[in-house]
Protein backbone atom coordinates (compact mmCIF):
# COMPACT_ATOMS: atom_id res chain seq x y z
CA UNK A 1 0.00 0.00 0.00
CA UNK A 2 0.86 3.54 -0.66
CA UNK A 3 1.39 6.44 2.17
CA UNK A 4 0.79 9.94 1.45
CA UNK A 5 -0.02 13.52 2.90
CA UNK A 6 -3.23 15.71 3.08
CA UNK A 7 -1.77 18.43 4.55
CA UNK A 8 -5.08 20.47 4.92
CA UNK A 9 -3.52 21.88 7.40
CA UNK A 10 -5.18 22.17 10.55
CA UNK A 11 -3.15 24.64 12.30
CA UNK A 12 -4.15 25.79 15.33
CA UNK A 13 -6.49 29.07 15.18
CA UNK A 14 -3.94 32.57 15.71
CA UNK A 15 -0.83 30.81 14.28
CA UNK A 16 1.33 32.92 12.03
CA UNK A 17 1.26 32.10 8.20
CA UNK A 18 4.92 32.00 8.74
CA UNK A 19 4.40 29.28 11.87
CA UNK A 20 2.43 27.56 9.16
CA UNK A 21 5.11 27.47 6.35
CA UNK A 22 7.93 26.09 8.31
CA UNK A 23 5.68 23.47 10.10
CA UNK A 24 4.98 22.35 7.06
CA UNK A 25 8.15 22.03 5.87
CA UNK A 26 9.38 19.99 8.48
CA UNK A 27 6.58 17.40 8.01
CA UNK A 28 7.39 17.33 4.17
CA UNK A 29 11.21 16.51 4.74
CA UNK A 30 10.19 13.54 7.44
CA UNK A 31 7.44 12.26 5.12
CA UNK A 32 9.98 12.16 2.08
CA UNK A 33 12.78 10.59 4.24
CA UNK A 34 10.12 7.73 5.60
CA UNK A 35 8.79 7.07 2.00
CA UNK A 36 5.78 8.85 1.18
CA UNK A 37 4.58 9.10 -2.33
CA UNK A 38 2.44 12.31 -2.37
CA UNK A 39 2.20 15.45 -0.21
CA UNK A 40 -1.07 17.09 -1.25
CA UNK A 41 -2.04 20.56 0.27
CA UNK A 42 -4.86 22.05 0.59
CA UNK A 43 -6.13 25.56 -0.35
CA UNK A 44 -8.43 28.02 1.74
CA UNK A 45 -7.75 31.75 2.43
CA UNK A 46 -10.76 32.25 4.71
CA UNK A 47 -10.59 28.98 7.34
CA UNK A 48 -8.54 29.77 10.34
CA UNK A 49 -8.37 26.05 10.97
CA UNK A 50 -7.32 25.65 7.05
CA UNK A 51 -4.98 28.78 5.91
CA UNK A 52 -2.71 28.30 3.23
CA UNK A 53 -4.39 30.43 0.24
CA UNK A 54 -1.53 29.75 -2.04
CA UNK A 55 -0.33 25.96 -2.23
CA UNK A 56 2.64 26.66 -4.81
CA UNK A 57 4.35 28.74 -2.62
CA UNK A 58 4.79 25.82 -0.31
CA UNK A 59 5.31 23.22 -2.80
CA UNK A 60 8.06 24.65 -4.73
CA UNK A 61 9.63 25.51 -1.20
CA UNK A 62 9.43 21.91 -0.31
CA UNK A 63 10.28 20.01 -3.22
CA UNK A 64 14.21 21.71 -2.62
CA UNK A 65 14.32 20.36 0.39
CA UNK A 66 12.95 16.62 -0.44
CA UNK A 67 14.02 14.12 -3.52
CA UNK A 68 11.08 11.82 -4.11
CA UNK A 69 7.74 12.80 -3.16
CA UNK A 70 5.29 13.72 -5.57
CA UNK A 71 3.25 17.28 -4.70
CA UNK A 72 0.17 18.72 -5.34
CA UNK A 73 -2.39 21.60 -4.61
CA UNK A 74 -5.86 19.48 -3.37
CA UNK A 75 -7.34 21.05 -4.59
CA UNK A 76 -7.51 24.62 -6.49
CA UNK A 77 -10.78 25.58 -6.00
CA UNK A 78 -11.25 26.86 -9.51
CA UNK A 79 -14.43 28.86 -9.12
CA UNK A 80 -12.63 31.58 -7.24
CA UNK A 81 -9.83 31.68 -9.89
CA UNK A 82 -9.30 33.81 -12.97
CA UNK A 83 -8.94 30.27 -14.75
CA UNK A 84 -6.50 32.00 -17.47
CA UNK A 85 -4.11 32.84 -14.58
CA UNK A 86 -4.34 29.49 -12.71
CA UNK A 87 -3.88 27.59 -15.62
CA UNK A 88 -0.35 29.55 -16.04
CA UNK A 89 0.29 29.19 -12.57
CA UNK A 90 0.12 25.71 -12.56
CA UNK A 91 2.25 25.00 -16.03
CA UNK A 92 4.96 27.22 -14.44
CA UNK A 93 4.88 25.09 -11.23
CA UNK A 94 4.43 21.27 -13.26
CA UNK A 95 7.62 22.93 -15.46
CA UNK A 96 9.67 23.37 -12.17
CA UNK A 97 8.59 19.71 -10.67
CA UNK A 98 8.64 17.84 -13.30
CA UNK A 99 6.70 14.40 -13.05
CA UNK A 100 6.41 15.39 -9.04
CA UNK A 101 3.80 17.61 -9.73
CA UNK A 102 0.31 16.89 -10.21
CA UNK A 103 -2.79 18.96 -10.04
CA UNK A 104 -5.69 18.50 -7.58
CA UNK A 105 -8.89 20.65 -8.61
CA UNK A 106 -12.42 21.21 -6.61
CA UNK A 107 -15.74 23.49 -6.47
CA UNK A 108 -15.29 24.59 -3.31
CA UNK A 109 -17.40 23.72 -0.19
CA UNK A 110 -17.36 26.45 2.43
CA UNK A 111 -19.83 29.60 1.64
CA UNK A 112 -17.65 32.15 2.79
CA UNK A 113 -15.27 31.69 0.29
CA UNK A 114 -17.39 32.33 -3.05
CA UNK A 115 -18.84 35.14 -0.69
CA UNK A 116 -15.45 36.82 -0.84
CA UNK A 117 -15.18 36.65 -4.13
CA UNK A 118 -18.60 37.89 -4.86
CA UNK A 119 -20.44 34.12 -6.20
CA UNK A 120 -23.37 33.30 -4.63
CA UNK A 121 -22.64 31.77 -0.84
CA UNK A 122 -25.46 28.74 -1.50
CA UNK A 123 -22.54 27.80 -3.86
CA UNK A 124 -25.20 27.47 -6.74
CA UNK A 125 -22.54 28.71 -8.89
CA UNK A 126 -19.48 26.39 -7.73
CA UNK A 127 -20.15 23.43 -10.00
CA UNK A 128 -20.31 24.88 -13.28
CA UNK A 129 -17.75 27.42 -12.92
CA UNK A 130 -15.62 24.29 -12.13
CA UNK A 131 -16.35 22.57 -15.64
CA UNK A 132 -16.43 26.18 -17.28
CA UNK A 133 -12.73 27.11 -15.61
CA UNK A 134 -11.65 23.71 -16.38
CA UNK A 135 -12.37 24.45 -20.03
CA UNK A 136 -10.52 27.51 -20.23
CA UNK A 137 -7.70 25.94 -18.82
CA UNK A 138 -7.29 23.33 -21.32
CA UNK A 139 -7.38 25.87 -23.34
CA UNK A 140 -4.85 27.34 -22.48
CA UNK A 141 -2.24 24.57 -21.76
CA UNK A 142 -2.64 23.62 -25.46
CA UNK A 143 -0.68 26.54 -26.75
CA UNK A 144 -3.65 27.16 -29.74
CA UNK A 145 -5.09 30.22 -30.35
CA UNK A 146 -8.49 30.46 -28.82
CA UNK A 147 -11.58 32.69 -28.54
CA UNK A 148 -13.70 31.71 -25.66
CA UNK A 149 -16.87 33.00 -24.14
CA UNK A 150 -18.72 31.15 -21.74
CA UNK A 151 -21.31 32.01 -18.97
CA UNK A 152 -18.95 33.52 -16.52
CA UNK A 153 -15.72 33.56 -18.31
CA UNK A 154 -14.15 35.37 -21.32
CA UNK A 155 -10.55 34.56 -22.77
CA UNK A 156 -9.13 34.48 -26.20
CA UNK A 157 -5.30 33.37 -27.08
CA UNK A 158 -4.10 35.42 -30.32
CA UNK A 159 -3.66 33.71 -33.61
CA UNK A 160 -0.15 36.13 -33.98
CA UNK A 161 0.81 38.86 -33.22
CA UNK A 162 -0.77 42.51 -32.32
CA UNK A 163 -1.07 44.72 -34.71
CA UNK A 164 1.52 47.40 -34.23
CA UNK A 165 -0.05 50.58 -32.61
CA UNK A 166 -3.71 48.66 -31.77
CA UNK A 167 -2.35 49.41 -28.16
CA UNK A 168 -3.31 52.76 -26.74
CA UNK A 169 -0.56 53.07 -24.17
CA UNK A 170 2.26 53.14 -27.19
CA UNK A 171 2.47 54.32 -30.32
CA UNK A 172 3.00 52.38 -33.78
CA UNK A 173 6.16 50.31 -34.44
CA UNK A 174 7.77 48.49 -37.20
CA UNK A 175 8.31 44.43 -37.24
CA UNK A 176 12.00 44.03 -38.45
CA UNK A 177 12.98 40.16 -39.91
CA UNK A 178 14.27 38.18 -36.55
CA UNK A 179 12.66 40.36 -34.07
CA UNK A 180 11.34 38.40 -31.33
CA UNK A 181 9.14 41.06 -29.69
CA UNK A 182 5.30 38.88 -29.52
CA UNK A 183 6.52 35.61 -28.89
CA UNK A 184 4.67 34.16 -25.97
CA UNK A 185 5.71 32.00 -23.20
CA UNK A 186 4.97 28.75 -23.04
CA UNK A 187 3.85 27.57 -19.76
CA UNK A 188 1.95 24.25 -20.54
CA UNK A 189 2.36 21.44 -17.69
CA UNK A 190 5.01 19.40 -17.65
CA UNK A 191 4.48 16.44 -20.54
CA UNK A 192 1.83 18.74 -22.35
CA UNK A 193 -1.98 19.22 -21.15
CA UNK A 194 -2.86 15.35 -21.68
CA UNK A 195 0.34 14.94 -19.66
CA UNK A 196 -0.81 16.15 -16.57
CA UNK A 197 -2.37 14.15 -13.73
CA UNK A 198 -5.85 15.42 -12.57
CA UNK A 199 -7.04 14.25 -9.02
CA UNK A 200 -10.34 15.15 -7.64
CA UNK A 201 -11.58 14.74 -4.11
CA UNK A 202 -15.05 14.22 -3.04
CA UNK A 203 -17.13 14.02 0.67
CA UNK A 204 -20.54 12.73 -0.56
CA UNK A 205 -22.58 9.63 -1.69
CA UNK A 206 -22.68 8.92 -5.59
CA UNK A 207 -20.03 12.15 -5.61
CA UNK A 208 -20.19 14.01 -8.80
CA UNK A 209 -16.39 14.53 -8.29
CA UNK A 210 -15.65 10.78 -8.69
CA UNK A 211 -18.04 10.44 -11.57
CA UNK A 212 -15.65 13.08 -13.36
CA UNK A 213 -13.03 10.82 -12.38
CA UNK A 214 -13.86 7.47 -13.78
CA UNK A 215 -14.91 9.63 -17.22
CA UNK A 216 -12.04 11.40 -17.40
CA UNK A 217 -9.30 9.35 -16.18
CA UNK A 218 -8.22 11.31 -13.42
CA UNK A 219 -7.47 10.08 -9.59
CA UNK A 220 -10.24 9.80 -6.84
CA UNK A 221 -10.19 11.18 -3.83
CA UNK A 222 -12.09 10.24 -0.26
CA UNK A 223 -12.74 11.76 2.84
CA UNK A 224 -13.37 8.24 4.30
CA UNK A 225 -16.92 8.72 6.43
CA UNK A 226 -17.34 5.04 6.48
CA UNK A 227 -17.78 1.59 4.43
CA UNK A 228 -21.52 2.75 3.02
CA UNK A 229 -20.03 6.13 1.68
CA UNK A 230 -16.74 4.56 0.37
CA UNK A 231 -18.60 1.99 -1.39
CA UNK A 232 -20.81 4.69 -3.26
CA UNK A 233 -18.07 6.53 -4.24
CA UNK A 234 -16.31 3.49 -5.57
CA UNK A 235 -19.59 2.08 -7.36
CA UNK A 236 -20.06 6.12 -8.80
CA UNK A 237 -16.17 5.62 -9.94
CA UNK A 238 -16.49 2.05 -11.73
CA UNK A 239 -19.39 2.82 -13.44
CA UNK A 240 -17.79 6.11 -15.04
CA UNK A 241 -14.84 4.27 -15.95
CA UNK A 242 -17.02 1.58 -17.44
CA UNK A 243 -18.92 4.06 -19.28
CA UNK A 244 -15.85 5.09 -21.52
CA UNK A 245 -14.49 1.66 -21.97
CA UNK A 246 -12.00 1.48 -19.04
CA UNK A 247 -11.33 -0.68 -16.00
CA UNK A 248 -11.61 0.99 -12.27
CA UNK A 249 -8.37 0.43 -10.53
CA UNK A 250 -8.43 0.10 -6.45
CA UNK A 251 -4.82 0.88 -6.18
CA UNK A 252 -5.71 4.62 -7.68
CA UNK A 253 -8.11 5.40 -5.05
CA UNK A 254 -6.99 7.37 -2.60
CA UNK A 255 -8.18 7.74 0.90
CA UNK A 256 -8.07 10.67 3.57
CA UNK A 257 -7.47 9.69 7.55
CA UNK A 258 -6.88 10.44 10.76
CA UNK A 259 -3.71 8.66 11.65
CA UNK A 260 -1.98 8.14 14.94
CA UNK A 261 0.37 4.88 15.02
CA UNK A 262 2.48 4.22 18.71
CA UNK A 263 4.64 0.94 19.89
CA UNK A 264 1.23 -0.01 22.26
CA UNK A 265 -2.12 0.18 21.65
CA UNK A 266 -2.07 2.68 25.11
CA UNK A 267 0.35 5.35 24.07
CA UNK A 268 -1.26 5.88 20.82
CA UNK A 269 -4.58 6.47 22.47
CA UNK A 270 -3.48 8.38 25.12
CA UNK A 271 -0.89 10.58 22.84
CA UNK A 272 -3.95 10.96 20.11
CA UNK A 273 -6.61 12.23 22.63
CA UNK A 274 -3.99 14.37 24.28
CA UNK A 275 -2.21 15.56 21.54
CA UNK A 276 -3.05 17.33 17.89
CA UNK A 277 -5.19 15.24 16.77
CA UNK A 278 -7.86 15.63 19.88
CA UNK A 279 -7.71 19.15 20.12
CA UNK A 280 -8.31 19.59 16.12
CA UNK A 281 -11.29 17.09 16.82
CA UNK A 282 -12.07 18.93 20.05
CA UNK A 283 -12.70 22.47 18.33
CA UNK A 284 -12.94 21.83 14.91
CA UNK A 285 -13.15 18.72 13.00
CA UNK A 286 -16.66 17.33 15.31
CA UNK A 287 -18.80 20.16 13.93
CA UNK A 288 -17.56 19.74 10.44
CA UNK A 289 -18.10 15.70 10.17
CA UNK A 290 -21.51 16.19 11.54
CA UNK A 291 -22.47 18.75 9.04
CA UNK A 292 -20.97 16.73 6.25
CA UNK A 293 -22.95 13.76 7.60
CA UNK A 294 -19.48 11.83 7.69
CA UNK A 295 -19.35 10.80 11.03
CA UNK A 296 -22.53 8.60 10.85
CA UNK A 297 -20.59 6.64 8.96
CA UNK A 298 -17.89 5.45 11.32
CA UNK A 299 -21.07 5.11 13.76
CA UNK A 300 -22.64 3.07 11.40
CA UNK A 301 -19.69 0.85 10.84
CA UNK A 302 -18.44 0.66 14.91
CA UNK A 303 -19.10 -3.04 16.57
CA UNK A 304 -20.22 -0.37 19.33
CA UNK A 305 -22.96 1.90 18.57
CA UNK A 306 -23.48 5.22 20.39
CA UNK A 307 -25.69 8.38 19.13
CA UNK A 308 -23.86 11.14 17.25
CA UNK A 309 -23.98 13.13 20.44
CA UNK A 310 -22.33 10.97 22.52
CA UNK A 311 -19.45 10.53 20.50
CA UNK A 312 -16.16 11.72 22.75
CA UNK A 313 -12.37 11.41 22.44
CA UNK A 314 -12.64 7.91 23.62
CA UNK A 315 -14.92 6.79 20.72
CA UNK A 316 -12.77 8.48 18.20
CA UNK A 317 -9.48 6.95 19.43
CA UNK A 318 -11.12 3.82 19.38
CA UNK A 319 -13.20 3.57 16.21
CA UNK A 320 -13.08 6.26 13.82
CA UNK A 321 -8.87 6.96 13.79
CA UNK A 322 -6.39 4.62 12.99
CA UNK A 323 -5.43 4.95 16.13
CA UNK A 324 -3.19 2.36 17.90
CA UNK A 325 -0.44 0.26 17.62
CA UNK A 326 0.80 -0.82 14.04
CA UNK A 327 -0.44 -4.15 14.39
CA UNK A 328 -3.70 -2.49 15.54
CA UNK A 329 -4.21 -0.24 12.73
CA UNK A 330 -3.06 -2.88 10.44
CA UNK A 331 -6.29 -4.37 11.32
CA UNK A 332 -8.72 -1.46 11.20
CA UNK A 333 -7.08 -0.96 7.53
CA UNK A 334 -8.03 -4.32 6.57
CA UNK A 335 -11.33 -4.44 8.36
CA UNK A 336 -12.19 -1.24 5.97
CA UNK A 337 -11.03 -2.90 3.12
CA UNK A 338 -13.81 -5.88 4.11
CA UNK A 339 -16.48 -3.40 4.23
CA UNK A 340 -16.08 -1.12 0.98
CA UNK A 341 -15.48 -4.53 -1.17
CA UNK A 342 -12.35 -3.62 -2.93
CA UNK A 343 -8.94 -2.75 -1.44
CA UNK A 344 -7.78 0.80 -2.49
CA UNK A 345 -4.51 1.89 -2.87
CA UNK A 346 -3.34 4.80 -0.64
CA UNK A 347 -4.03 6.30 3.22
CA UNK A 348 -3.08 10.10 2.89
CA UNK A 349 -2.55 11.05 6.38
CA UNK A 350 -4.27 13.88 7.68
CA UNK A 351 -1.88 16.85 9.47
CA UNK A 352 -2.23 18.06 12.57
CA UNK A 353 -0.88 21.22 14.33
CA UNK A 354 1.32 19.33 16.18
CA UNK A 355 4.22 22.43 15.96
CA UNK A 356 4.80 22.92 19.85
CA UNK A 357 5.71 19.50 20.08
CA UNK A 358 6.71 17.41 16.64
CA UNK A 359 8.77 15.05 17.95
CA UNK A 360 5.22 12.14 18.54
CA UNK A 361 3.31 12.86 15.76
CA UNK A 362 6.75 12.79 13.62
CA UNK A 363 7.24 9.46 15.04
CA UNK A 364 4.01 8.16 14.23
CA UNK A 365 4.80 9.61 10.32
CA UNK A 366 7.58 6.64 10.22
CA UNK A 367 5.65 3.91 12.10
CA UNK A 368 2.69 4.22 9.33
CA UNK A 369 5.50 4.49 6.53
CA UNK A 370 7.72 1.89 7.81
CA UNK A 371 5.56 -0.71 9.87
CA UNK A 372 2.09 -0.59 8.81
CA UNK A 373 1.43 0.12 4.79
CA UNK A 374 4.83 -2.23 4.02
CA UNK A 375 2.33 -5.15 5.24
CA UNK A 376 -0.86 -4.43 3.80
CA UNK A 377 -0.99 -5.78 -0.26
CA UNK A 378 -2.64 -3.59 -2.51
CA UNK A 379 -1.88 -4.82 -6.08
CA UNK A 380 -0.84 -2.15 -8.66
CA UNK A 381 0.33 0.47 -5.66
CA UNK A 382 3.69 1.55 -5.23
CA UNK A 383 5.87 0.28 -2.69
CA UNK A 384 6.81 2.35 -0.01
CA UNK A 385 10.46 2.50 1.07
CA UNK A 386 12.08 4.40 3.61
CA UNK A 387 15.63 6.02 3.44
CA UNK A 388 17.94 4.52 5.41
Amino acid sequence: MECGIFHTPYMRPGRKDKETFDYSLLLAAAADKFGYRDFMVGEHGMQAWENIPNPELLIVAAAQITKRMRFAPMAHIVPLHNPSTLAVQVGYTSQLLEDRYFLGVGAGSWENEAVLRGQPGDLSEAHPRLMEGLEVMDKVWRQEPFDFEGKYYKASRLDAQIDPGSVASHGSFKTREGEEYHLTADHSPHGGADGLEIAVTGLSKNSPSHRLAGERGWTPISFYGGSELLRSQWKTYSDACQSVGATAQGSKFKIARDVFVARTDEEAKEKAKNGAIGYAWKKYLMPVYQKYRILQGFIDDADHKVDIDDVDLDYLADHVWLCGSPETVIAKIEKTFDLAGFRYGQIAVNTHDALDDPAPWVESLRLFATEVVPHIPVEGAHETVAVS
